[in-house]
């Protein structure tokens, strides 16, 4: 075995470890430990097709996420690694598909390094430790692209199943968005082909069976659940239609702002988003965009055929759509993830095809490369050393050990490909390892739910005892902690001081989590309430310098209260 592949095989085996480390990670408030309780709670009372929170009615999300982890739940028992055991398969297929997608169009080379680049981009490492519903959107529809251009190009009937099954998980993930970006990308691919009779095919209304078929459980239970109940109140609103929430309001209704959540982020949001969120391939990303779209003004003005425009359309129309939205998020993105990868891995191949006309560009990308590994580096060695205590020594030696092959590599004669992408997937998997080992370890103790639901099974605190004041005071929040690491769902939350009154007339004790605010609010309602615990909470999802700064930590936390009510 030559040297390079042993040097590749390190990489692949990094870029596990990474993700690995990210499996026994501590659920994240709000929606990863929102969305693993409903899991739990879903397993418990057996209501899979009319979806339940703490007992009340849920309408966001769509119930796949839940669905399956309810059945990984059933077979491995209740924990964070097995919430995300599904996500990772999920992953797994994603990449594959990326693989034979980009395969299809650009050859074996370019499918790899189109896996690779999505396999090993920051969001992916996020996004599978932070499980959110878009981790299984943006894989289903990698997945559907694959698919639909294999039945295009090779006229299989198994593929147009599959394409149309995988748009339909796709929805069931997250909404219309998962059937959005492949119809976009393949109605522009079809158009800068001028194969225009490819809209015309009597397959998708086949296809549009297929999806309704995979669809009709959801539809099902939302009718059920709202639509034939219209007397209910529901987030705040009477005679809220299940179905149109899901197939309207909760997705094209953040464009007409009919959806009730906004935010004050700008219409560039998700560019810089995506820029370090496609960490390390970033600068590699936008000589390819740069390239396709003056290949695709040649081409045009040439009258020459496009050999594929499914990865400018794909990415480009979603991309606009939205950061037209009136509320965004980063990991909204992602979907456009496999489509970025593939435009990418062409552009790769490009390059190195023609090496000798374009040396020039190639120093300038080795060189971007070599300074995105450099900042990289520097960044994750500031959080591990300055920032927070050294968790696990065995792991920092192994993400410093990784960080020292990456840069030799820059000194040994490789094949261009390796040379250009191998130190930069072994540097993000470096930092990755470091963030989960390290870093993520240190912050999870301000998650204030799982410390207080330890606290409360240590000193023999029944879940049925625990009741929450929270009301946003303090910017503190309903922590869905709290309840997935308690071995039952706590009591629940009282929006009313006075709440509690009619509680202990039931209960010997009681203890309420609350802030600051709240827990004045009690002392002046109750004379006889006590401090019972004193916890610090901080957003970790919203880190400042001056919460990573140790000496002026203390200042952010946010003080959360167990308060004893006899």
């Amino acid at each position: 075995m030559s040297k390079q592949k042993i040097y590749w095989i390190i990489a692949i085996l990094s870029i596990f470890c990474a993700y690995f480390l990210g499996m026994f990670l501590d659920v994240m408030d709000v929606d990863t430990a929102q969305y693993a309780l409903i899991s739990r709670d879903m397993l418990k009372t057996g209501s899979y097709l009319q979806v339940l929170e703490r007992g009340n009615d849920y309408l966001d999300k769509p119930p796949l996420l839940f669905w399956i982890t309810s059945f990984f739940y059933a077979i491995f028992g209740v924990s964070q690694f097995v919430y995300r055991i599904a996500p990772f398969l999920s992953t797994l297929i994603g990449v594959y598909a990326t693989y034979r997608l980009t395969k299809l169009y650009y050859g074996e080379q370019a499918g790899k390094i189109a896996g690779l680049m999505l396999g090993a981009c920051q969001a992916y490492f996020l996004t599978n430790h932070d499980v959110r519903t878009d981790t299984m959107l943006t894989n289903a529809i990698a997945f559907s692209l694959w698919q639909l251009a294999e039945f295009t190009e090779k006229k299989g009937f198994l593929f147009l199943i599959g394409a149309f099954v995988g748009m339909g998980l796709a929805m069931l993930a997250k909404g219309p968005i998962g059937i959005m970006v492949p119809v976009l990308a393949f109605a522009t691919h079809f158009i800068l082909r001028r194969e225009f009779l490819q809209f015309f095919r009597w397959e998708w209304l086949l296809g549009a069976v297929i999806v309704l078929i995979v669809l009709s459980p959801m539809i099902y239970g939302l009718y059920y659940q709202f639509d034939a109940q219209p007397q209910k109140i529901t987030n705040g609103v009477k005679s809220e239609s299940g179905l149109y929430f899901y197939f309207w309001k909760q997705s094209f209704g953040r464009l007409t702002g009919e959806n009730v959540w906004k935010d004050d982020s700008d219409s560039f949001f998700f560019v810089h988003t995506f820029l370090w969120s496609f960490l390390p391939w970033q600068f590699l990303f936008l000589g390819a965009y740069i390239k396709g779209i003056f290949h695709l003004i040649k081409q045009k003005l040439f009258l020459l055929k496009t050999q594929e425009g499914l990865t400018l359309g794909g990415f480009t129309l979603p991309f606009v759509a939205m950061s037209m939205s009136h509320f965004k998020l980063p990991h909204y993105i992602y979907v456009v993830f496999p489509l970025a990868a593939m435009l990418t891995a062409s552009y790769v191949v490009y390059l190195v095809e023609n090496i000798d006309k374009y040396k020039k560009l190639f120093r300038w990308h080795i060189g971007l490369q070599i300074f995105t590994q450099i900042v990289l580096v520097l960044l994750a060695s500031l959080l591990v050393f300055f920032c927070f205590e050294v968790q696990n020594y065995i792991w920092l030696v192994v993400g410093i050990s990784i960080f020292m092959i990456s840069f030799v590599l820059i000194f040994i004669d490789l094949d261009t490909f390796t040379k250009l992408l191998l130190p930069s997937a072994l540097t993000i998997a470096g930092v990755n390892i470091l963030l989960n080992s390290q870093v993520y370890p240190s912050l999870f103790p301000y998650q204030s739910g799982k410390a207080v639901a330890l606290f409360a099974q240590k000193n023999n605190i029944k879940p049925s005892q625990i009741y929450v004041f929270i009301n946003g005071h303090d910017g503190a929040y309903y922590s869905h902690g709290l309840d997935f690491y308690s071995p039952e769902t706590v009591a629940g939350n009282k929006s009313n001081v006075k709440d509690f009154e009619e509680v202990i007339k039931k209960q010997k004790s009681i203890f309420i989590y609350t802030d600051s605010l709240g827990k004045k609010d009690l002392e002046k309602q109750y004379t006889q309430i006590k401090l019972h615990q004193r916890f610090n909470r901080y957003h970790i999802t919203q880190l400042t310098p001056k919460f990573l700064n140790p000496k002026t930590r203390k200042s952010t936390l946010t003080p959360i209260y167990l308060m004893k009510l006899e």
